[in-house]
């Protein structure tokens, strides 16, 4: 059994206690009309679990003034894969079609147009599966009962650890980093303690005991089959006594489902009248945030979070106003989704830091669930019966059309609140065929958060090295979350308050001010730090969007933080963890799905990933400058579907060679005088790259000198810049720059990319660049702007995106002192007026970027 990524085991030795997955086969058993297990693949296994199909659904479809003919009775008749409807193992019709709006169209199978149905003999059928579900049950059972008896006795085996006077744990930790393995702490015959490798301590059948304490106990219920099995067994393996019971009402929960709450909690009541039973609930209602933040869908599903998992973990908060630190049984099950078929037995923080989720049917199919269910007469979602193949909220991102169909059908008045809002934000989005884009699911793919009428603003004028925000209505104070950040002091009046943040041991100015229209500007000045700045803008973000849904509460783990019903961050209890900030995209579920991108940054560049995930590399430049002519029909050794095409599309950027991939008059310069200037050819090809690939340019205009920065960074900063992007474009570029850094002297010898651990990495200055590269930098910017006259001090305004200053970091005194130099030159290629105040540059009318390279190389 898999332990969680950041939690040690302790482990004692006991032969059976591994636990091996039980996973049968099945076929149809045409003799009760029902299913057989089988422990192997036999002639006839299905390759996916049947559901059985009861009267009410037949009903639904109308089956019976089709000509079919059946009896309205509690056992299922026949059972369906997918939309095909099986009965004593033959197909005998499909249903398609079916959505919100539009009932199933059948199609019988030839023959099958009248059939009189007997129902499933469930009796026999649980007869007849009887062992293979002991064996099943008996396997849930029993992890339930080791897994509850680890954890509840966490608290022992970490004294038992502590006795022995080393720090066991802290041992581990320095092992897992050192071996690239995840450790265990075991317990030895001899009453001594060790650190073996996890995978070896399981190999052995060796006991694990768990160090982690937990606070509560839980039988996570959801209304469906699966927690329902779970919330049984559990009731079965744990004292009533020492775990409990929450529902979470989302607001939008099938009538059935609270039905049925209400049903369980009598029956195990009259069971067990010590198991506790609690619901959890938003304290606005569902509709209220589709108004605030828009419909849900695939790719902004905040649904879960705001309406599920926050009310659920804060009425887990204890007095304290801190996590409880929880396992959670739930009904997760492998055969539901390829995501969850790669979960493990146990999973720690799946979805909160301080909640480990044990899953006793994961390997389960539906069959065995409903199984489990007949066997001991549990109460039933009625859903099920009316065909329902998952029960879940009336309206889901993520559910299906059948199940929409069946929502429309038996909870119309029920569903018409959110079917109406899908149906206003469609129009309103321009659709014209209403009924095709709903009923097909086209609103689940596409956030109308965008279409909300809204008055807050925030729009980022300059992230480095002087942060600037522009906000406007904010629904909060823009300093409500900037505790979370670090302590910081404020003095003064609206329209200008000063005051300083620390971060760590350094502090930054800050300036607010607020004009008479009620525009705020927010500047933190000489802010080199990326992740900063990502986290300052979460700050900003919250303040604007806010809409109090508590999810970024939950992640607290001191109850520094109170969201409703008034934003409070205490700061005798933050720790600047940032934890409510990191927790989502933009630290705000609200904001993620409001905030408008403006400006060019919604303009999607061509091909930003073109160099198939390729850096430059030195070894492939110096092998193409050797062998120029006959390069490309050589044994260069060279990939000709990957590298080749990677090779040429740098190689064109930095203009060595043209559209047809000849060598231009540049790059015969440069090769020409490669052994010589081997430093300056780098110099180059940054320059040229700076202006013709998206990336570097982007680099260089976003990432100042003294930045730190990683993948992840550069990531979201681009990301969030460019927001058309997919992630894995997004992905590709940075990666694809990375490389050309790594991989070139651009990175090391130029300092653009000087390593501080394995993961960052900090833009230099490349104060040493040789004259000649910044002669043709101020030549290569001079002849796209079309001028002869030029300023230092223009290269160090936020205005200008190009030039050698942005290029290659440099200083204005070694950007002086380099000009002084070139003045001085027997062959001067341009004039430096840097006397007296003045930082002008005049450049000859007779050159160009090649002609003045030309001019001081030979």
């Amino acid at each position: 059994m898999a332990a969680g990524k950041s939690t040690f085991c302790l482990v004692t030795n006991n032969k059976n206690y591994k636990y091996q997955p039980i996973m049968y086969k099945i076929t149809w058993d045409k003799e009760t009309g029902g299913v057989l297990l089988h422990s192997r693949i036999v002639e006839g296994t299905l390759g996916i679990s049947p559901r059985p199909v009861f009267f009410e659904e037949l009903d639904l479809l109308h089956l019976d003034k089709l000509g079919w003919t059946y009896p309205h009775c509690e056992c299922p008749l026949l059972w369906a894969v997918n939309k095909q409807y099986w009965y004593r193992g033959e197909m005998v019709f499909e249903a398609k079609g079916a959505n919100i709006y539009d009932d199933a169209i059948i199609i019988f199978q030839p023959g099958k147009e009248r059939l009189t149905i007997e129902p499933v003999n469930v009796p026999l059928m649980l007869e007849r599966t009887k062992e293979y579900m002991f064996l099943l049950e008996s396997e849930a059972l029993e992890f339930i009962h080791e897994t509850y008896e680890q954890y509840a006795g966490a608290r022992k085996s970490v004294n038992n650890v502590a006795a022995n006077q080393l720090d066991y744990e802290a041992l581990a930790q320095r092992a897992e980093k050192r071996t690239k393995t995840k450790m265990a702490i075991v317990k030895e015959d001899c009453d001594s303690f060790d650190i073996v490798p996890l995978t070896e301590a399981e190999k052995q059948g060796k006991r694990i005991y768990q160090t982690t304490k937990i606070d509560r106990f839980l039988a996570s219920f959801s209304g469906g089959k699966d927690s329902q099995v779970v919330l049984d067994l559990c009731t079965r393996a744990i004292p009533s006594t020492d775990f409990e019971v929450i529902y979470s009402d989302t607001g939008y929960e099938l009538p059935p489902s609270l039905t049925l709450y209400d049903k369980v909690q009598k029956y195990y009541k009259e069971l067990y009248p010590d198991l506790k039973f609690s619901t959890a609930r938003n304290h606005e209602s569902v509709l209220n945030y589709w108004d605030k933040i828009g419909t849900p869908s695939n790719d902004h599903r905040w649904c879960c979070a705001v309406m599920k998992t926050a009310p659920l973990y804060r009425l887990l908060k204890t007095k304290d106003n801190k996590q409880a630190r929880v396992l959670t049984f739930d009904g997760v099950r492998a055969e539901e989704s390829t995501r969850r078929s790669n979960y493990g037995r146990i999973g720690k923080g799946v979805k909160h830091d301080t909640v480990i989720n044990a899953r006793p049917i994961l390997n389960w199919t539906s069959v065995e669930i409903f199984l489990y269910i007949w066997k001991y007469h549990l109460p039933i979602n009625p859903a099920y019966r009316q065909g329902m193949t998952r029960v879940g909220c009336l309206i889901c991102p993520f559910g299906n059309e059948w199940n929409e169909m069946i929502a429309r059908v038996h909870y119309e008045s029920d569903l018409q609140p959110f079917k109406d809002r899908i149906e206003a934000v469609s129009r309103k989005a321009g659709v014209k065929d209403i009924h095709d884009y709903v009923g097909e699911g086209g609103w689940k793919r596409r956030a109308s958060g965008n279409l909300i009428d809204r008055d807050s603003f925030i729009m980022f004028k300059s992230t480095l090295p002087v942060f600037h925000a522009v906000v406007k209505s904010p629904k909060l104070e823009i300093t409500s979350f900037l505790q979370t950040i670090g302590n910081y002091k404020l003095v003064g009046e609206k329209d200008n308050v000063r005051g300083s943040l620390k971060v760590h041991d350094k502090v930054y100015d800050i300036v607010i001010r607020e004009d008479k229209k009620g525009k705020i500007d927010f500047v933190v000045e000489d802010i080199n730090d990326i992740q900063l700045v990502g986290l300052i803008k979460r700050v900003l973000w919250k303040a604007v969007y806010c809409v109090q849904c508590e999810t970024c509460e939950v992640e607290c783990p001191t109850g520094a933080l109170s969201i409703y019903p008034k934003v409070r961050v205490d700061a005798s209890k933050c720790v600047h963890c940032h934890k409510c900030l990191t927790f989502h995209e933009k630290g705000c579920i609200a904001a993620n799905s409001l905030y408008i991108t403006t400006g060019n940054s919604m303009i999607k560049q061509t091909n930003i990933d073109r160099y198939k995930n390729f850096g430059l590399k030195e070894e492939w430049v110096d092998g193409y400058m050797i062998d120029r002519n006959d390069y490309w029909t050589s044994n260069h050794g060279l990939n000709e579907n990957y590298q080749i095409p990677a090779l040429k599309s740098w190689l064109r950027d930095a203009e060595i060679i043209d559209s047809k991939n000849n060598i231009t008059e540049l790059g015969e310069l440069l090769a020409d005088h490669r052994e010589d200037f081997s430093e300056l050819i780098w110099e180059i090809i940054w320059i040229n790259l700076s202006y013709n690939s998206f990336i570097v340019q982007w680099f260089n205009t976003n990432i100042p000198v003294g930045a730190t920065y990683n993948q992840k960074d550069l990531e979201a900063l681009l990301r969030e810049q460019y927001p058309s992007y997919k992630e894995k474009t997004t992905h590709n570029a940075v990666y694809q720059l990375l490389r050309t850094l790594k991989e070139s002297p651009i990175g090391s010898e130029f300092q653009q990319l000087e390593v501080l651990d394995k993961t960052y990495f900090k833009r230099g200055a490349h104060d040493d660049i040789s004259n000649e590269a910044l002669a043709y930098s101020l030549y290569k910017y001079a002849s796209l702007k079309n001028v002869h006259s030029l300023r230092i001090s223009d290269f160090y305004t936020n205005e200008i995106a190009g030039g050698v200053a942005k290029e290659f970091a440099i200083s204005k005194s070694t950007f002086g002192n380099k000009l002084r130099s070139l003045n001085s030159n027997t062959n001067r290629v341009l004039t430096a007026e840097l006397n007296m105040g003045l930082d002008s540059i005049t450049l000859r009318e007779d050159l160009n970027p090649i002609t003045c390279l030309k001019t001081l190389i030979e």
